[in-house]
């Protein structure tokens, strides 16, 4: 309604700024002829005075020409010339009434001059032409209103129905979500406008919100299933602890093995902790210009031995000068993460490859290896917390590493991927560099 109250109201000013300007520009053709004319019915007076004016206005009144009407008066004011029905006016531009022949009442627009001997020559102009353009003016004007009103009237209803139909589905969705059906979605049909762009970013947050709630499940899912050994073995020390005390015995082996046990879930916690803080996106205002061939070299300079001494082979290809936005720390910890995997989960004589060199306008950062490799079936969940894969659920950790990895490279905005290399598992982290 506020649209269509608006509409209407600039039909009005567009209808009345076209009656002005049509109304002054029939004014100024009028009176640039009443002027032409008085100018040519001058020359006549000035040749043959009065006569002369006189016989030209009847010869002007009996040939009608061009519908102007004439009045000549002598100085006492009696007609002496002319046909114009009316009132002598004054001197000068006036609008004058007249009638015609029948008696009806006409406007006029007229110009009135005293002539040498005191008589005065009124030409005048019928307004009809100003006064029938008000009236189509104001015509079209209510038409154009009506026009305007019957169209926002329709379009305001086809408007409504399309923007319900719309809100009515994201509606529906978000009733169905709150009823417990996480799977529904708002449909995305329909033309590439403003609806369907809300539809994808709501399908996106609804996706996204999918994705937490999945990680909330398998985190309390992971928590009770990887903290019950644990916790069964701490309960047992520290009954064998309570048991030796009772008996005299000396328990100490007993308390630091149980301190150790409590270290080990408390490391636990910190590392979810940390992952949730990664997470949470709020590091990235603390980053800042990092070198990352200085951070892959050092990391690879102490792994080296390390690698040597569990029995594998580290070789490191880092190309020099590429740098990245980020935090140190955190590139430190996924290289640490992915190396300390690939020693973890490999057996002894494996290859491990620490790798960085530029692609376009991304530094490649790779940790690969030639050992056994993951099944294909495992790779999508091997970045989920406390996935472990089968082979590995006797090792020692919590499958926390590459979830860490993986919390890591979207702080960075970076590209994580996961494949088999034939043989062996390939982790590659693409940065974006500056």
């Amino acid at each position: 309604m506020l649209f269509i109250a608006f509409y209407t109201l600039v039909t009005l000013i567009v209808g009345a700024g076209v009656y002005l300007f049509g109304d002054d520009l029939l004014r100024d053709q009028m009176e640039d002829r009443i002027e032409a004319e008085s100018a040519y019915l001058f020359v006549a007076y000035e040749r043959g005075g009065v006569p002369l004016l006189q016989t030209v206005l009847q010869a002007r009144d009996d040939r009608g020409v061009n519908a102007l009407g004439y009045l000549l008066v002598d100085r006492d004011g009696h007609r002496i010339g002319g046909e114009l029905r009316t009132t002598p006016p004054a001197p000068g531009w006036s609008e004058i009434s007249f009638t015609d022949g029948n008696d009806d009442l006409h406007t006029a627009r007229a110009l009135t001059h005293v002539l040498s001997d005191g008589s005065r020559l009124t030409v005048a102009v019928e307004m009809a032409p100003s006064e029938e353009l008000l009236h189509i003016t104001i015509g079209i004007l209510v038409s154009g209103m009506l026009i305007v009103l019957a169209g926002g009237i329709l379009g305001t209803i086809l408007v409504t129905r399309f923007m319900r139909g719309r809100l009515d589905s994201m509606n529906r969705t978000a009733h169905a979500i709150i009823a417990g059906d996480m799977t529904q979605r708002v449909p995305e049909d329909g033309a590439d406008d403003e609806f369907r762009q809300l539809a994808v970013t709501f399908n996106r947050m609804l996706d996204k919100n999918s994705d937490l709630i999945a990680s909330l499940r398998q985190v309390s899912s992971g928590i009770a299933h990887d903290l019950r050994t644990p916790i069964s073995r701490l309960r047992r020390r520290l009954e064998n602890a309570r048991n030796l005390s009772e008996g005299g015995q000396d328990n100490t082996h007993e308390i630091e093995a149980s301190i150790g046990q409590t270290d080990d879930i408390l490391a636990l916690f910190a590392s979810l902790l940390r992952i949730a803080e990664v997470e949470s996106g709020a590091l990235r205002e603390y980053f800042g210009p990092v070198d990352l061939s200085d951070t892959a070299g050092l990391i690879g300079e102490i792994y080296t031995p390390v690698a040597e001494d569990c029995g594998r082979e580290l070789t490191i290809a880092v190309e020099p000068g590429l740098s990245i936005r980020g935090d140190r720390e955190l590139i430190l910890q996924a290289l640490i993460n992915l190396l300390e995997n690939a020693f973890r989960h490999t057996p002894p004589g494996t290859t491990v490859n620490l790798r960085l060199a530029r692609h376009g306008d991304k530094a490649a950062l790779t940790v690969s290896d030639d050992g056994p490799g993951v099944p294909e079936s495992q790779l999508p969940s091997l970045t989920s917390r406390f996935s472990r894969g089968s082979r590995h659920r006797a090792s020692p950790g919590y499958g926390l590493g590459l979830n860490s990895v993986k919390a890591i490279a979207l702080a960075h905005e970076a590209d994580l991927t996961i494949r088999n290399g034939s043989p062996g598992l390939v982790v590659r982290l693409d940065f974006a560099l500056i």
